[in-house]
Formats: C-alpha cells, structure tokens, sequence
C-alpha cells in the first residue's frame, strides 16, 4: 500500500504538456509503479525528479471509443480436461 501510494504521489506531481495532438495523454502506470520501486529499492540514491523525469517519459495517449463501438470482452470458455488418460 505504501508503494501504491508514493506511486501515485509521484505520478500526480508529473506535468505532462498536451501538445496539438490528436489524443490527450496520460501517465503510464505501471511503469511509474516500476520506477518508485527501484527508487524504493535503492534507497532513495537519485533524487526525486529523477524519478519524475523517468515518469514522464513513458506516457500514453487516452483514446475514446468510436460513436458505435461496443467494448465488449470476447471470452473463450475453456472445455473440461478430462482426466481418464490417469487411469492406469
């Protein structure tokens, strides 16, 4: 929970500039949850805009769904195994 939330402290003090692009974009997550962790890690020997400067380079743009467009899972059901090739 502790890295949870210092991930989330960092990733709210990153400023991402919106460029005349065609998406707006975000911070990617896991990535900002990698980078606290070997910052956590390594007890804190770089300082702490590195650690924003690492953050800010990985981001991802936020793409909405078409007029339309149902998102909608496909599951695949996955058959029974059948365990009679165990019978010896």
């Amino acid at each position: 929970m502790i890295l949870y939330n210092f991930a989330e402290m960092m990733t709210s003090h990153v400023v991402i500039s919106q460029m005349d692009k065609r998406h707006p974009y975000q911070v990617n997550f896991t990535v900002a949850v990698h980078v606290c962790r070997h910052f956590l890690s390594s007890r804190g020997d770089g300082s702490p805009s590195d650690v924003e400067a690492l953050i800010r380079k990985n981001i991802l743009p936020i793409r909405p769904l078409r007029p339309g467009q149902l998102n909608t899972r496909k599951i695949r059901y996955k058959s029974a195994v059948s365990f009679v090739y165990r019978v010896a």
